[in-house]
């Protein structure tokens, strides 16, 4: 068996997970889980670019009836009605909203990425939040 291992093709370095040492998750007292920065971040910063499922327009009625309603995104189509979503396999899908927030999520299409991008300087142990740009299911919490 370890020699079949041992034959067995490395993936590329490119495919790998790369760790993100830029946020950390951790649980605020009012709202919840959150993103938080481990180090400082200027405007501009690319904190992380989240690879997406893109989710046909006819699906997302579904997904609405789950709990992934709360952490999937608008992809494209109409920004108000019907389009594609995006559910995010990083963490960019636990921010939280702010009336007020440090950063924003930038769709990119030719990479099939959310881009969270800083807005404001954010300083380390900061929480990173985002406006949702939506009706709001919740009461904000700042």
């Amino acid at each position: 068996m370890a020699a079949s291992a041992a034959r067995r093709p490395r993936a590329p370095d490119h495919v790998r997970p790369v760790p993100n040492e830029r946020l950390e998750i951790r649980s605020d007292p009012v709202k919840g889980r959150g993103i938080f920065a481990r180090q400082a971040l200027i405007p501009g910063t690319l904190i992380e670019a989240a690879p997406v499922i893109v989710v046909p327009a006819a699906q997302c009625p579904l997904l609405d009836r789950t709990i992934l309603h709360d952490y999937y995104f608008h992809w494209d189509g109409d920004p108000d009605g019907e389009g594609r979503g995006a559910v995010a396999l990083g963490l960019v899908a636990l921010c939280n909203h702010s009336r007020r927030p440090n950063a924003r999520v930038r769709r990119n299409f030719a990479q099939d990425t959310l881009d969270l991008v800083a807005l404001l300087p954010i300083a380390a142990g900061d929480e990173v939040t985002i406006d949702y740009n939506c009706p709001l299911w919740f009461e904000p919490q700042d």
